[in-house]
C-alpha cells in the first residue's frame, strides 16, 4: 500500500500548478511515493528530506525575486545636487562653473557611468546670497533627496546651507568656498578649493614684501569671505611689520562706496587691500575714479570674474590674488566648445575635478551610507585639471599655491 506526502510551496506564477493563490504566486504540490512502513520509518525520512529540498528551493525564489529588484533600482541613475550662483552677484562665474560640471559629467556618462549607472546632475541657484542657497539645499536634501552637493562657490552659500547638510548626513563638496571658518564645518565637509588661510596670507606678504607697502587701508564685504580673508590678511600682514590704517566694511549688496572712500583717500595708504564681490567691486572702483583716488588696490581670487575685467579696466591699477590652477589646452578647447570662451574663472576647474572625484568615489562605496562617502573622499588624492587634491582632516585641501593677475585692457594676465 502507497501513502502520498504532500509538500505545498508557492512559486512564481511561470511554474505550473493545480490552484491560484493571492499576490502574484501559485500553489504547487510535490509528491513522495513510499511504501508505508510501521512507526514511519523512511517515509518520515524522505518527507524530512523533501521538507529541507522545498525550503531551499523558496529560500532561492526569494532570493532571486530580491536581486532581480535589486538589479532593476541599480539601472536608475545617480542623482546628486549642485549649488551656486546662476544668477546675480557673481553669476559669470556661477554658469562657467556649471558648465565644467555638465562637462564632467558627460564624460563620465560616456565612459560607463558609475558602475554602470548614469550620473546626473540636479543644478539650483544659490544666488551667491544665504538665503538662495539654503532654500536650494532644502530642496536637494528634502525633495530630492540627494546623497551630495557640489556646491557652493560663494562662502556665504555654503556656509548658510551645510549645517543643515551636516545634519542630514550629505556629503557638501565645495568648488570654490574659502573661508577660513568653514574648516570647522562637520565630518561630510569638503572643498577642493583652498581655504583664505593661505590666501589671506599670501596677500599679506605680497603687499609687504613684493610691492613694499608698508600702510594699508582695508575695504572689505562684510560677509563669511570677505570678512574671513580679510582678518587672515590683516593679523599677517601686522606680524610683518606693517600698519593697517583702517578697515571700513560693506554689506555685500552696498553699491555705495563714497563715504568709505573718501576716508580712505585721506589716509594716504600705501595700498588698498580690498576684497569685495564683483558686482560691489564693479560700483567702488567706478566710484573711486570719480573721487580721484589713484591708491594701488590688490583684490582677492573673485575678481577673477570676466564681468569685472571688462567693467574696470582703466579704472587704476588693479592687481588681484587667485590659486594657481595649471589649465591644460585640452581642457580650454573642451571649455570653448561648451560656452564660446576658453576663460576659465575661479573654481572651474574645480568643479570639474570634483565631479570626477565624486564619481570614483561613489563607484567605490556605493550611495547609501555617507560614511563610507566621506572615509573615502578624506583617503582620496587625486590629480586633476587644477592640480594635486588631498585633504587633511577638516576636509580642507593641503596645500595651496597662489599668483598675481594684473587687470588691464579688459582682461587679466599674470603678473611675472
Amino acid at each position: 500500500m502507497e501513502s502520498t506526502a504532500c509538500l505545498c510551496a508557492f512559486f512564481p506564477e511561470s511554474y505550473s500548478s493545480s490552484a491560484e493563490v493571492p499576490c502574484g504566486y501559485k500553489a504547487g504540490c510535490v509528491t513522495s511515493m513510499e511504501p508505508e512502513t510501521q512507526n514511519g520509518g523512511p517515509s518520515v525520512l524522505k518527507t524530512v528530506i523533501w521538507l529541507v529540498v522545498l525550503v531551499l528551493i523558496v529560500g532561492g525564489l526569494v532570493l532571486w525575486g530580491k536581486g532581480g529588484e535589486k538589479d532593476a533600482t541599480s539601472k536608475e541613475p545617480i542623482k546628486i545636487g549642485f549649488i551656486g550662483p546662476l544668477t546675480g552677484d557673481a553669476s559669470s562665474i556661477g554658469t562657467v562653473n556649471r558648465a565644467a560640471v555638465e562637462l564632467a559629467v558627460g564624460e563620465v556618462n560616456a565612459a560607463g557611468g558609475i558602475g554602470g549607472r548614469t550620473l546626473e546632475v540636479i543644478y539650483e541657484d544659490g544666488k551667491c546670497n544665504a538665503i538662495a542657497a539654503v532654500n536650494a539645499a532644502q530642496k536637494l536634501i528634502n525633495v530630492d533627496k540627494v546623497p551630495l552637493i557640489i556646491g557652493g562657490l560663494c562662502s556665504t552659500e555654503t556656509a548658510a546651507f551645510a549645517p543643515q547638510a551636516m545634519q542630514s548626513k550629505v556629503i557638501v563638496f565645495s568648488y570654490g568656498s574659502s573661508a577660513p571658518n568653514l574648516s570647522q564645518t562637520g565630518k561630510y565637509f569638503f572643498r577642493s578649493y583652498p581655504s583664505d588661510a593661505f590666501q589671506g596670507k599670501f596677500g599679506a606678504e605680497y603687499a609687504y614684501n613684493k610691492l613694499g607697502a608698508k600702510k594699508v587701508a582695508v575695504v572689505y564685504h562684510i560677509s563669511d569671505w570677505g570678512t574671513g580673508i580679510k582678518n587672515v590678511f590683516v593679523e599677517n600682514f601686522k606680524a610683518l611689520g606693517g600698519t593697517v590704517l583702517a578697515e571700513e566694511g560693506a554689506p555685500q549688496d552696498a553699491r555705495d562706496y563714497r563715504t568709505i572712500l573718501t576716508k580712505v583717500k585721506g589716509l594716504n595708504a600705501d595700498l588698498i587691500y580690498f576684497p569685495a564681490y564683483p558686482d560691489g567691486t564693479v560700483a567702488a572702483l567706478g566710484q573711486a575714479k570719480d573721487l580721484g583716488v589713484k591708491t594701488r588696490m590688490l583684490g582677492g581670487d573673485v575678481w577673477d570674474d570676466p564681468k569685472i575685467h571688462t567693467s574696470v579696466s582703466g579704472l587704476g591699477e588693479l592687481l588681484y590674488s587667485v590659486p594657481f590652477s595649471p589649465v591644460s589646452d585640452e581642457f580650454k578647447a573642451k571649455l570653448k566648445a561648451k560656452t564660446g570662451s576658453d576663460a576659465a574663472p575661479v573654481g572651474t576647474t574645480n568643479a570639474y575635478d570634483n565631479v570626477k572625484i565624486v564619481s570614483v568615489v561613489l563607484a567605490k562605496v556605493g550611495i547609501s551610507d555617507p560614511d563610507k562617502i566621506a572615509d573615502e573622499l578624506r583617503a582620496t588624492k587625486y590629480d586633476g585639471v587644477s592640480g594635486h587634491i588631498s585633504f587633511d582632516q577638516n576636509g580642507d585641501v593641503e596645500t595651496a599655491n597662489y599668483i598675481v593677475k594684473k587687470i588691464e585692457k579688459g582682461s587679466a594676465t599674470e603678473v611675472k
